[in-house]
């Protein structure tokens, strides 16, 4: 509820800038050839691929938000009703009691996607394949305790993989998908 009363956000120029949330949609065909939308929202891993990349513009979609017009013109209009404290704590409270079922996954696969554009037009898209986004979650935090008892990493605050490398992802148990 935070994230929606924030609004949407994204980098330019090394500034974190406001955007119109879910202005920002990308259809995606993923390494398996399914299809899905993403829409931009603010959320945690836009800070950490600002910071880990150290590029100057960045963004970061999510498709758990619904890809439809009607949904994305909908979202600036909650973020503003999200933006008054009592309202987005009732949200939350309501959120909060939802006793959810288990479902069946949508696909086998959660799939993170990046794509880095050099100011001369190259473009290299890449894909980090997982199993269930919350283990995979789940596993990266305990592979991060793990390495760091061991003695790796860099000192000081970082993101787990600006402390430990990529190879963190890899021994949480997901795979790099390289894309031409």
């Amino acid at each position: 509820m935070d994230s929606f009363a924030m609004g949407g956000r994204r980098y330019d120029g090394g500034r974190l800038v406001k955007t119109r949330l879910g202005g920002e949609v990308h259809h995606l065909t993923l390494p398996d050839g399914e299809r899905m939308s993403s829409v931009g929202v603010p959320s945690g891993e836009l800070i950490a691929a600002h910071r880990v990349s150290g590029a100057p513009s960045v963004s970061a979609t999510s498709g758990l938000i619904p890809a439809s017009l009607a949904v994305r013109a909908v979202l600036p209009l909650l973020s503003a009703i999200l933006r008054i404290r009592t309202v987005r704590t009732f949200a939350i409270g309501r959120m909060a009691a939802i006793k959810a079922k288990a479902a069946p996954r949508p696909r086998p696969h959660t799939w993170g996607h990046a794509v880095i554009t050099w100011p001369d037009g190259t473009a290299r898209e890449g894909w980090l394949r997982a199993g269930d986004a919350m283990e995979f979650t789940s596993a990266v935090a305990a592979q991060t305790a793990l390495q760091l008892a061991a003695g790796k990493g860099r000192p000081g605050a970082h993101t787990p993989t600006a402390a430990l490398g990529p190879d963190l992802a890899t021994a949480a148990g997901a795979d790099f998908v390289d894309e031409a």
